[in-house]
């Protein structure tokens, strides 16, 4: 039974091949190849390997193996180099015909040729599409980079200039629109073969209309642009490393060594070039506006063959490249993979500033912004537990609101309308779920409203020494733990005719037990809380004795992430705490209760 429905399927798609595809002429030749490439020709169901001097119809696919190069004449005189492992279909092409190349995986360097016909000049005789962008071309020489995995198109000119859109998924989806489709096993084994209606609209017609839109880019010598599925529109051209340019430029064979020739850009800097680029028009620090998706990454950076991804220069050191084949190479410890963007490697030692070195270089990609289904908003998300303290936290911290004290026994209170206190928190970088912290403290309490004339009051100014850990419970929830050397102001009773007090500035020891959480997150806002407990040990000052010390605090703190690293935060606070004060006059219940708003400003390094 199963050979006979293979047969029929075989039988079914022979009919259907040879009434679906007539005899086509031959479009393009084989002029130099090396390693394994195939082909698979219109009304063949199995791919042959391509020989030197192979000729190919329109519609014919062309596949690369491992380090595998192949070069192609078409018969308008242009060429089309295939780099390893990729993929193109040979869509239209002609002596006076436009001519379309689909990039289906991996990279190809394209030189054409320009028209002699000056009333064609300005029209572009030739394209290349990919899933997510279209290339217009007039006369020149490019390279052309498609990635299926992030779907990230990226297009660098060495010489003349090309016409660049995005391609959106309803445009895609007619352009895919076929009237015959194989669909085959992993084996290669023809599975199932639908006959699907005649494409309601042209290729070349819908090229045309995209790359006439308003959000095509024009990409000039030395300049790259890139298109993937989380960017609006095209990147702006910037230009790339122009010592990395001229190596590109010069291996058109995409050659590839086993014994590297590692160089930075500051290394070639004095080498005499082969190409210049032309003056860009986009900001060289780059750009990026969100109401209309302008898009530029700083200029200077390196370009990533297998990703198609572009590396900024925004840190000191963003990788190297082959001096003679161009190819870009990640900082030592860390992989550009095409989705996670600079992911550590497999035997890195791990350590923070590696850790954090991967961060940086994430931005150097925009990786959230390019590869990232985010509409270029920036996103402050929380990192895993094991990165969740990878850098150094500065935060630094005005409170500013009132500070009352109750004694229980003799109805007094007094109080300051005007405290206000100064902190500073670090928090120490790590690479496992604790954090170290250390905080400094200065306040300002002046208990002005004194009931009885013969109160006083030590010094205003009042300090704390904090140091202890945070525990990354989860992703967004710490919890924290410290020890204080906490100043405050103690009443120690010096008179019962009237009853007067003295409020004493004494250091307590104390141990607080909190839990910081991230309870909402919108883009750059989030919501913050922390929870507090505080328990004091026994204290003896002179005359006063401190003991039954125990309180809570409470914050909840709207914050905004300025950018990746920078965030403020303006919120609410309220802190109580009980004690029990005894002198020769008896003890005394008192009860301290702060309470008023709270600035942040939150820095990593």
């Amino acid at each position: 039974m199963r050979i006979f429905k293979s047969s029929g399927l075989l039988c079914l798609a022979f009919f259907i091949s040879q009434n679906t595809f007539a005899a086509r002429p031959n479009v393009a030749t084989v002029i130099k190849m090396r390693g394994t490439v195939t082909k698979l020709v219109p009304g063949e169901l199995v791919a042959s390997t391509v020989t030197a001097d192979d000729k190919f119809p329109e519609d014919t696919s062309i596949v690369t193996g491992p380090k595998s190069f192949v070069k192609i004449k078409f018969v308008d005189n242009s060429e089309l180099n295939m780099g390893p492992d990729s993929k193109i279909v040979i869509a239209e092409m002609g002596t006076d015909s436009v001519g379309i190349i689909s990039l289906l995986k991996g990279r190809i360097r394209t030189e054409v040729q320009k028209t002699l016909n000056p009333a064609e000049k300005d029209k572009n005789k030739f394209y290349i599409r990919t899933r997510t962008a279209a290339m217009g071309v007039r006369g020149t020489d490019f390279q052309t980079i498609y990635n299926p995995d992030n779907r990230m198109t990226s297009l660098l000119t060495y010489k003349g200039a090309v016409a660049m859109a995005k391609i959106d998924e309803k445009t895609h989806q007619r352009l895919e629109e076929s009237n015959t489709e194989i669909i085959r096993d992993s084996d290669n084994t023809v599975r199932e073969i639908k006959v699907i209606p005649e494409k309601q609209v042209g290729e070349k017609e819908e090229l045309v209309k995209v790359l006439n839109g308003t959000n095509t880019v024009v990409v000039p010598a030395g300049q790259n642009s890139f298109a993937s599925d989380a960017l609006k529109k095209s990147s702006l051209p910037v230009q790339i490393s122009p010592v990395q340019l001229n190596a590109l430029y010069k291996n058109t064979e995409f050659k590839e060594k086993n014994i590297l020739n590692l160089k930075s850009g500051n290394d070639l800097k004095d080498q005499k070039l082969d190409l210049q680029a032309a003056p860009q028009k986009a900001p060289a620090e780059g750009m990026y506006n969100a109401k209309n998706g302008d898009f530029a990454p700083k200029a200077g950076g390196f370009i990533d063959q297998n990703t198609g991804l572009y590396i900024a220069p925004v840190t000191e050191n963003i990788g190297n490249f082959d001096a003679d084949t161009g190819d870009y190479f990640a900082p030592a410890g860390l992989v550009l993979d095409s989705k996670k963007g600079f992911v550590l490697a497999q035997n890195a030692d791990v350590k923070p500033e590696l850790l954090a070195m991967r961060e940086d270089m994430n931005r150097s990609i925009a990786r959230d912004r390019v590869v990232g289904d985010l509409d270029g908003e920036v996103v402050i998300d929380a990192k895993s537990l094991r990165e969740k303290f990878i850098r150094d936290r500065l935060y630094f911290t005005a409170s500013f609101g009132t500070q009352e004290l109750q004694l229980k026994n003799n109805n007094h209170d007094v109080k300051d309308n005007g405290a206000v206190k100064l902190n500073v928190l670090w928090q120490i970088a790590s690479t496992n779920r604790f954090s170290p912290i250390l905080g400094l403290t200065y306040s300002k309490v002046s208990l002005k409203d004194l009931i009885n004339s013969g109160d006083a009051q030590d010094s205003s100014g009042l300090f704390a020494f904090a140091f202890g850990t945070k525990y990354a419970l989860t992703r967004r929830v710490d919890l924290v733990s410290f020890l204080s050397l906490d100043q405050g102001h103690y009443a120690g009773q010096t008179s019962t005719l009237p009853d007067t007090y003295r409020f004493k500035r004494v250091v307590v020891t104390k141990l607080n037990l909190g839990v910081d959480a991230e309870l909402v997150r919108s883009n750059r806002f989030s919501l913050m809380g922390n929870l507090t407990g505080t328990f004091g040990f026994r204290k003896k000052y002179n005359d006063l004795t401190i003991t039954k010390i125990s309180g809570f605090g409470l914050k909840i703190t709207p914050q905004y992430a300025l950018d990746e690293r920078k965030s403020l935060g303006l919120g609410l606070f309220m802190n109580r705490e009980n004690s029990t004060v005894a002198t020769s006059f008896g003890p005394n219940e008192q009860k301290r209760e702060d309470r008023g708003f709270e600035l942040k400003y939150i820095v990593d390094l």
